[in-house]
């Protein structure tokens, strides 16, 4: 039998994956799931991960575990770059799993009002990447 994972657990493996996978730069990482969203930014340099120092872990995990409870929900990853411009990678979680988003998938969810279903502009200076596989054991 399969022990089930805790949704704080979850939360805690879900940051550092994506701490991890983030690399060097500042980055800003948005869970939803439903209503309930969880903002982390953070700024990787070299192996270590810097929080604002308003920030706790143990709070990030506690607000992003709660984003976790819902069946589905989703992740963006979003890199500061230079001048002015940034890169985005988003992931579909579903119980244990998170599926990576094409560049193509994630276009098509920043180019649509989730409200209404129409078409928003492109943002200048935003690229979508293809998401890594995040190792969520």
């Amino acid at each position: 039998m399969k022990a089930q994972i805790l949704p704080t657990q979850r939360a805690e493996n879900l940051l550092y994956a994506l701490f991890d996978a983030a690399g060097d730069g500042c980055h800003v990482m948005t869970v939803s799931a439903g209503v309930s969203t969880a903002m982390v930014p953070f700024h990787n340099r070299g192996n270590s991960t810097y929080l604002s120092q308003d920030i706790e872990l143990a709070d990030i995990v506690l607000a992003t575990s709660l984003t976790l409870t819902g069946e589905v929900c989703g992740i963006v990853l979003r890199t500061n770059e230079e001048e002015g411009t940034s890169r985005v990678w988003g992931w579909r979680l579903d119980g244990a799993i998170a599926d990576p988003l094409t560049a193509g998938e994630l276009r098509r969810v920043y180019s649509t009002d989730w409200l209404t279903g129409a078409s928003l502009p492109q943002e200048p200076g935003l690229h979508y990447d293809d998401a890594p596989h995040l190792p969520l054991i």
